[in-house]
C-alpha cells in the first residue's frame, strides 16, 4: 500500500501580504504627491492671474517654470533613478518638497508675493519632481508583481483621483485663505515622506556603471531609440505636451479671467470645477479600462483617444456657456486618461529592466518637454490671435501629425502580446 504522496503546495500567503503592503505604501507616497500637484495646480496659476494680474505671455512663462526643469533633469533623474536604490530617492524629494510651499505661504502673508517668488517656486517644484518621477515608475514593477497592465491602471487611477482631491482643497482656498492651503500643501507632501520611509528598500535595477552619467543617458536614449513602438509613443507623448497640455494650462486661466468675468473668490472656484471635469474624466476612463482588463490594441486606444482631444480644442473657438465648457472638458479628460495609461503601459512593458527608469524618463521628458514650450507658446499665440482663435492652430497640427503617425508608425497596428 502506498503511502501518501508529497503535499499539494501551498499559496505563500506571507508574500502576498508582503507584496500588497508594499503597493500600499507605495500608492499611499504617490497619492501623497499628486494631492500636493493638484491643490498646485490650482493655486499656482491663481496667483498668477488673478494676485498679480500678469497678462498672457507672463502667464506661459510661468507655467511654462513649472515643467522646464523636467526637460533639463528628467533624464539625468531616471539615470540616477537606473543605479540607485528608489526608495532613498522618494524619501529625499518628499522631505524637500515640504519646503516650497511653507516658504511661498509666508511670502504672502508679509505681502512680500512678486512674479520672481513664483518663478522660484515653480522652478524648484519642477526640479524636485524631475528626480520623483522616474523613480517612482520605476519602482512600481517590482511593488506591483506581474500584471503590469492592471498595476499601471491602478497607479494612474490613484494619481487622478489624488489630484482630484488635491483640486478640490484648493476649491475651498476662499474660505481658508491662500497661506493655510499652501500649509496644507506641505503636511500633505511630508505624509509621502512617512509612508516612503516604511516602504521596503528598492536597490537600483542596474549594477553600478563606471560610465559618467552623460553616458548612462545616451544608453538610455539608444535604448528608448531601439524599440519602435516606444520611441513612437515618446514623440507622441512630446505632441501631446507641447499641443494640448500646453493649451491647458494657458487657455483655461485666461478663459475664466477675460471670457467669463471671474473675480478673485470665483476663480478658485471655477478652476476647481474645470480641473475636477477633466481629473474626474481621467478617473472615468482609467475605472473603465480596470474593468475591461487587459486591452491588445493599446495604440489605437491612444489614437482614438488624441483626436477627441484636437475636436475639443476646435470647439473651444466658440464663445459656449460655463456648463458646457465643463462637459467638454470631462471628454477631454476621459480620453487623457486613455491616453496616458496607455502609453505607460506600452512603455513599461517594452523597457528592459536594466534601463525602465530611463526609457520612462524620456517617456516623461516627452510629455514634459513638450508642455513648457506649449504653455510659452500658447501665452504668445493669445496675445498675438485671442483665445477663440490661438486654439486652432495646435488642433490643426495635430490632426497632420496624427495622420502620420497613422500611415507611418507602428502604434495602430501594435498588439499588447508583441515585445516591441
Amino acid at each position: 500500500m502506498n503511502g501518501p504522496g508529497p503535499a499539494a503546495p501551498q499559496p505563500d500567503n506571507s508574500s502576498n501580504a508582503a507584496r500588497q503592503l508594499r503597493l500600499r505604501l507605495y500608492l499611499g507616497g504617490q497619492a501623497s504627491w499628486f494631492i500636493s500637484l493638484g491643490i498646485q495646480f490650482v493655486i499656482f496659476p491663481f496667483l498668477v492671474t488673478q494676485v498679480l494680474h500678469e497678462p498672457a505671455a507672463r502667464v506661459g512663462i510661468a507655467q511654462m517654470s513649472l515643467m522646464i526643469p523636467s526637460l533639463l533633469f528628467m533624464l539625468l533623474g531616471g539615470t540616477i533613478a537606473d543605479h540607485s536604490d528608489a526608495r532613498r530617492i522618494l524619501i529625499r524629494v518628499h522631505l524637500f518638497a515640504t519646503v516650497p510651499p511653507l516658504v511661498l505661504a509666508l511670502v504672502f502673508l508679509t505681502d512680500n508675493l512678486s512674479y520672481g517668488s513664483l518663478i522660484v517656486y515653480a522652478l524648484t517644484m519642477g526640479t524636485l519632481g524631475a528626480f520623483a518621477i522616474p523613480a517612482r515608475d520605476s519602482a512600481l514593477t517590482r511593488v506591483a508583481g506581474t500584471n503590469i497592465q492592471q498595476a499601471v491602471t491602478l497607479a494612474m487611477g490613484v494619481q487622478m483621483g489624488s489630484q482630484l482631491i488635491g483640486m478640490l482643497c484648493a476649491g475651498l482656498a476662499a474660505f481658508t485663505g491662500t497661506p493655510a492651503l499652501l500649509i496644507f500643501q506641505a503636511v500633505v507632501m511630508f505624509a509621502g515622506f512617512w509612508t516612503s520611509t516604511r516602504l521596503e528598500p528598492l536597490p537600483p535595477t542596474n549594477t553600478a556603471s563606471a560610465a559618467n552619467r552623460f553616458v548612462q543617458i545616451a544608453d538610455g536614449i539608444k535604448s528608448a531609440a531601439a524599440t519602435p513602438i516606444v520611441a513612437t509613443v515618446i514623440a507622441l507623448n512630446f505632441a501631446v505636451g507641447l499641443f494640448y497640455v500646453g493649451s491647458f494650462l494657458v487657455i483655461l486661466p485666461l478663459m475664466l479671467r477675460d471670457i467669463y468675468q471671474s473675480n478673485d473668490a470665483q476663480f478658485t472656484r471655477d478652476f476647481a470645477i474645470i480641473n475636477i471635469c477633466f481629473w474626474g474624466g481621467t478617473i472615468i476612463a482609467n475605472l473603465t479600462l480596470f474593468r475591461v482588463g487587459h486591452i491588445r490594441h493599446q495604440g489605437r486606444i491612444m489614437m482614438a483617444s488624441l483626436t477627441s482631444g484636437l475636436i475639443i480644442l476646435a470647439l473651444f473657438h466658440f464663445h459656449m456657456p460655463f456648463w458646457l465648457l465643463c462637459l467638454l472638458i470631462l471628454w477631454w479628460g476621459m480620453g487623457a486618461g486613455s491616453t496616458m495609461t496607455m502609453g505607460r503601459t506600452i512603455v513599461q512593458i517594452a523597457a528592459s529592466e536594466s534601463h525602465r527608469a530611463r526609457v520612462l524618463a524620456a517617456y516623461q521628458l516627452g510629455f514634459s518637454g513638450g508642455a513648457p514650450l506649449g504653455a510659452l507658446t500658447m501665452g504668445l499665440l493669445v496675445g498675438w490671435l485671442g483665445i477663440f482663435d490661438a486654439v486652432l492652430i495646435p488642433a490643426t497640427i495635430m490632426i497632420g501629425i496624427l495622420a502620420m503617425l497613422y500611415f507611418f508608425s507602428p502604434i495602430w497596428g501594435y498588439r499588447a502580446d508583441e515585445a516591441g
